[in-house]
């Protein structure tokens, strides 16, 4: 047991149940977030292009990213909890670290969140230059998941924590792990797949009353969703192999569990490759969703085995606060039935959906 590791407090309930949720948020915080930066490239990308095709899509897309922010950082938030709370001994020093990086984080979501409002709001008057806005909002929504990803490394690389006799300011990253930037990319490039995904979705849905719009953003959703995928082949062999050999070697053949999650993936990834190429977007987001979980579940076998001799869940100290955990279902159950709601309600197709086609050019670029 590594003697900077602090003391392990109780836990509020069983591991098997923590765990359990945290299996549940943390995916589904994962899908909202990778939809967020993903989408946000995908209007940057169109805005550049500024064809006519593009200039009708990209407020189309540009209203759904404050709804995938808000589920971001809800979702965020839960899945923060239940990991603090099941490795708290190891994410506080992780995020004391790089304290003046950790306190950043809520500073540049609430600048991004901000953007994200002010461009939708400002589409149709056009006050706020659509460009460099974006910019703007992509580099700092890029900017917090690398933060996190420092302090998910440093929570498992232990011999990290001994810089803090050298730099006790907070500003230490853990750059030198050579898990860092593939584990990154990892994500990254995750969410440019499921940007170019959610834009298909949002062509099929444009499709009903807009037929030409909807089949243009489904075919470059499915294209970028579909190299995106191919490309996390190499990123994640590429990861893989930067891992520590025992745990490496724990993922390919010493755990059944992992192996079994590992092979699953690859399989989900090249059928989502092949539903691609057969322009099944729906398809694809059934399996994008079954991917996410088995790699949530993955991700927590490599922590584990990272983490192995430092602690048991076994060992844990469990004291149960049932109170607050029938007050935690409540609002958990109520939260998501309003969460589906509003989600619901935000993707209905506005009633100034469909296009006449007796509407003139002038008409048109100016509701546009």
């Amino acid at each position: 047991m590594n003697v900077l590791v602090p003391t392990a407090e109780a836990l509020p309930a069983g591991w098997p149940l923590l765990q359990g949720l945290l299996l549940l948020v943390f995916p589904l915080h994962l899908l909202a977030m990778n939809g967020l930066l993903g989408t946000t490239a995908v209007v940057l990308l169109i805005r550049r292009r500024n064809r006519p095709l593009d200039r009708a899509l990209a407020p189309r897309l540009t209203a759904s990213l404050p709804i995938l922010m808000a589920l971001t950082i809800n979702l965020g938030v839960a899945s923060l909890l239940f990991s603090q709370t099941l490795h708290g001994q190891f994410f506080y020093p992780a995020a004391i670290l790089m304290g003046r990086y950790w306190l950043a984080i809520i500073p540049l979501l609430m600048t991004a969140y901000a953007g994200l409002y002010m461009l939708d709001a400002d589409r149709a008057a056009l006050r706020i230059r659509p460009l460099p806005a974006l910019c703007l909002i992509l580099a700092l929504l890029l900017t917090v998941p690398f933060f996190l990803t420092n302090q998910q490394t440093t929570m498992l690389d232990l011999t990290h924590w001994r810089a803090y006799f050298i730099e006790d300011g907070g500003s230490l990253l853990n750059l030198k792990d050579p898990t860092v930037w593939p584990r990154y990319l990892h994500f990254m490039v995750a969410a440019m797949a499921v940007g170019g995904l959610f834009t298909a979705l949002t062509g099929r849905r444009l499709g009903e009353h807009n037929p030409p719009l909807g089949a243009y953003a489904e075919r470059i959703g499915l294209r970028l969703f579909s190299r995106m995928t191919l490309l996390q082949f190499g990123i994640g062999i590429l990861f893989l192999w930067q891992l520590p050999q025992p745990v490496r070697w724990f993922i390919l053949g010493g755990n059944l569990t992992g192996g079994l999650l590992l092979v699953t993936a690859v399989g989900i990834a090249l059928a989502m490759l092949a539903c691609a190429v057969q322009r099944l977007p729906g398809l694809c987001t059934f399996l994008l969703v079954m991917q996410v979980f088995v790699m949530s579940g993955l991700r927590e076998v490599v922590r584990h085995a990272s983490l192995a001799g430092q602690f048991l869940p076994a060992d844990m100290p469990v004291l149960w606060q049932n109170g607050a955990l029938l007050l935690f279902a409540t609002v958990l159950l109520a939260g998501t039935a309003v969460l589906v709601w509003l989600t619901r309600q935000a993707m209905r197709p506005p009633a100034t959906a469909v296009i006449s086609e007796t509407e003139s050019e002038d008409d048109r670029a100016m509701r546009l």
